[in-house]
């Protein structure tokens, strides 16, 4: 047994990345959370990121959770709706937004 700690390829860091944010969203339900991950990846990933993670989910559909999939489909083709960022935070006492922060 290695005592080497396991390096992840930038495949799987990206992968392990996006899951992660998608994870953060679930609270939101399935469709905000595609949004608000496809939103986050569009406006803080960069552009050799995004190119990669369309690669990953092209060439490796199965990679991918269902919400991450289709957040990447909606990056891959240049469309996130605009309105209301759906991870918006509650004011005091607001109902309907995370509360978390």
């Amino acid at each position: 047994m290695s005592d080497e700690p396991h390096v992840m390829s930038t495949t799987q860091r990206l992968v392990y990345m996006a899951e992660q944010i998608a994870r953060n969203f679930a609270a939101l339900g399935e469709d905000r959370t595609v949004t608000a991950l496809a939103e986050h990846l569009t406006s803080y990933w960069d552009p050799h990121m995004k190119d990669q993670i369309v690669a990953i989910a092209r060439d490796h559909p199965d990679s991918l959770s269902p919400p991450v999939a289709a957040a990447v489909a909606r990056l891959a083709q240049g469309r996130t709706p605009a309105g209301p960022n759906p991870a918006q935070f509650n004011a005091v006492d607001e109902v309907g937004h995370c509360d978390a922060g």
